[in-house]
């Protein structure tokens, strides 16, 4: 029995759960543009981009208000009652943290030293890649929830979920080396943009960590 298993009209609800996952993959795949906007020095776009974070981040919220409507009253198998709840939160902290990082990015006119670049878009395309996987499996679970899946369906949504947690040791590593140059360069940075650029490094890293967790919540939930 999993958590879709006490709801009357499960086709429904997992529907809403697959928009509200995807509006938070759309926050995903801001941050990218964002962080080259960035690096570009664009800041217009960045503040265009910012925009469209804010309003996806409110499409989400709805998202979220319409399946706690449907829930109202309603008895999850208690494993997997707890499974859904801890997803909620899970990407509820990534479209938080999402959101966090577009207003930093957002707040000041910030150049990156030449030296960081590199560094900083390897740790920005890391990130996505973990979250971009989870919402990838949160796709392909919720679809499996709506039929009856195959022992083969299981298997490669087993083998994806294993792909979203092994990204999660290459983050670390992109994280460190962004950290390490960037306190190796620190004596030719002013405090507000070292203070600045480590705050970027983690919140990304809190969006890495609350997307690992959501893909096992999720297969908590769905099995």
């Amino acid at each position: 029995m999993n958590a879709f298993d006490m709801i009357s009209e499960p086709i429904l609800f997992t529907q809403e759960l697959r928009e509200y996952s995807s509006r938070v993959g759309q926050s995903v795949e801001l941050i990218q543009s964002l962080a080259d906007a960035l690096l570009a020095e664009d800041y217009a776009k960045v503040q265009t981009l910012h925009e469209q974070m804010c309003k996806i981040r409110g499409e989400a919220d709805q998202s979220k208000l319409s399946l706690y409507s449907q829930i109202q009253g309603m008895h999850f198998h208690v494993a997997g009652g707890d499974a859904f709840n801890q997803y909620m939160a899970c990407q509820d902290q990534v479209a938080d943290s999402l959101q966090g990082l577009a207003d930093l990015l957002a707040s000041r006119k910030t150049a990156l030293p030449i030296e960081l670049r590199d560094d900083f878009r390897a740790l920005v395309a890391q990130v996505v890649n973990i979250s971009s996987r989870t919402m990838s499996l949160a796709d392909g679970l919720l679809a499996e929830s709506e039929t009856a899946c195959t022992d083969a369906e299981t298997r490669n949504s087993l083998d994806a979920l294993r792909g979203a947690i092994d990204e999660k040791g290459k983050t670390r590593q992109r994280e460190m080396e962004f950290t390490r140059h960037l306190y190796n360069f620190e004596k030719q940075l002013d405090p507000v943009t070292l203070i600045f650029l480590d705050k970027c490094r983690t919140t990304l890293h809190e969006v890495a960590d609350s997307a690992e967790h959501a893909a096992d919540y999720l297969w908590l939930m769905t099995r």
